[in-house]
């Protein structure tokens, strides 16, 4: 009779600390929203999912050049979609610009529309013009440069991505920049 309660009473706690731990996983939707990168095809791409769940590409990583250095396309892919999150969560990412880090030309977040480099997006090419990449940067830009997400301050465009994201306290009503317009799901960018 002994054994018999024992086994019920561990049955019971099992199925208890079962519930217990199901009933304290986030769903599936919850940790889904945000940058990730997605490698099921053969060329590794940044996308984002928003809150209601659809996804969009944001950056398609197809140049080896960084490869030497250790940095892969799935590599690179894997670390900017990280950075994204991170800025995105920590509502940093509200313009995507581009400047200089250690000496090199980089894509970056910007707090504002003529404001400095904070956060490092990634590294580009020697040479390469930072300018134009950033003009043809994001997938669901494709075709729009000049678009009302685009803000030009001198030479240098602000793309304002925080109404995109859906983030809270978006600059889209400032009277320089507009919201975002909707994605275009004709191709990407590829890097």
């Amino acid at each position: 009779m002994k054994r018999q309660s024992l086994t019920t009473f561990l049955t019971a706690s099992a199925v208890a600390l079962g519930a217990t731990v199901t009933l304290n996983q986030p769903s599936q939707a919850q940790t889904a929203r945000g940058f990730y990168c997605d490698s099921s095809n053969n060329t590794p791409v940044t996308m984002y999912q928003n809150a209601q769940g659809n996804t969009e590409p944001w950056i398609k990583w197809t140049s080896n050049y960084f490869t030497d250095s250790g940095y892969s396309p799935a590599t690179r892919c894997q670390e900017v979609s990280g950075r994204l999150e991170t800025y995105r969560r920590n509502k940093q990412l509200k313009f995507i610009t581009v400047g200089r880090m250690n000496g090199q030309n980089v894509v970056c977040t910007a707090s504002q529309v003529n404001g400095r480099c904070e956060g490092l997006i990634f590294t580009l090419k020697p040479r390469e013009d930072a300018v134009r990449t950033l003009n043809n940067l994001l997938a669901w830009r494709e075709g729009q440069a000049g678009a009302p997400s685009l803000s030009e301050s001198g030479a240098v465009p602000y793309i304002d991505v925080s109404g995109r994201l859906g983030e809270e306290g978006s600059s889209t009503g400032s009277p320089n920049v507009q919201p975002p317009s909707q994605p275009n799901q004709g191709g990407m960018r590829e890097l």
